[in-house]
């Protein structure tokens, strides 16, 4: 009968190990097309459009009211890789949503960027301020965190222009991220909104784009332990 050495043992242990650790993240129902580069919207709902509202993964979205320029084009393109999603605003107070459920670890973190595109009236400094969100929800659909949300009230006292009666605001790209409370499903929301009318003179937009998740810590550090002893092993096989 064949008998194993104490050090092949010991590797296989550590081998074994390091896949149980891993089991739980292979289990894990990972974003699917974060970055949206299969050109198209695999992976996620869309909800009910209304109005003017729209969803598309486009490469790029060109609008005319950027601040101080009113009538010349600014063309967003994507953040990374070659596509992105562009959310249009529709009915009025309406959010218009792409949304994804995903299973997260309990301290996992999924993470993104998004871009307001802003254009509407300007009559007074509260007039209709569009917004643009990223929401989490749980199993349930309460919302739990809203890793980024913004409107017009947030640009409107350095971009709104009552001279020309238009208003508007390129906010760029900015970063969010949330680290899930505890292990479950967990649903991905993104929204853009009309405020007080159904848009005009210009059309507001949401972007999103390398969306991503990361393995929780401590799921980390269980998994470098693992490496550690299985090089220390190797290393006492050496000697």
């Amino acid at each position: 009968k064949t008998r194993c050495s104490p050090m092949k043992k010991t590797k296989s242990t550590l081998l074994a190990l390091t896949a149980v650790l891993l089991s739980p993240m292979a289990a894990n129902a990972d974003l699917m097309n974060g970055g949206f580069e299969s050109g198209d919207l695999t992976g996620y709902t869309v909800g009910t459009l209304t109005g003017a509202g729209s969803a598309a993964v486009v490469m790029s979205n060109t609008t005319t009211y950027s601040p101080g320029t009113w009538g010349a084009a600014v063309t967003t393109s994507a953040l990374e890789g070659s596509y992105m999603l562009a959310i249009g605003a529709g009915s009025a107070n309406v959010w218009q949503e792409v949304s994804q459920t995903i299973t997260l670890l309990a301290g996992q973190v999924v993470q993104g960027s998004a871009f307001f595109d802003w254009g509407d009236y300007w009559v007074g400094p509260d007039a209709f301020p569009d917004g643009a969100k990223v929401e989490i929800l749980d199993s349930m659909g309460a919302v739990v965190a809203t890793p980024w949300l913004t409107d017009g009230t947030d640009y409107c006292l350095t971009f709104c222009q009552p001279s020309t009666g238009q208003a508007g605001a390129e906010s760029g790209w900015i970063d969010w991220s949330f680290a899930a409370g505890g292990a479950g499903d967990y649903t991905l929301v993104y929204g853009a909104k009309n405020t007080g009318d159904g848009g005009g003179p210009n059309q507001t937009f949401g972007y999103f784009d390398n969306a991503t998740t990361i393995p929780e810590p401590g799921m980390l550090a269980l998994f470098g332990i693992g490496l550690v002893g299985m090089g220390l092993a190797r290393r006492r096989r050496k000697v």
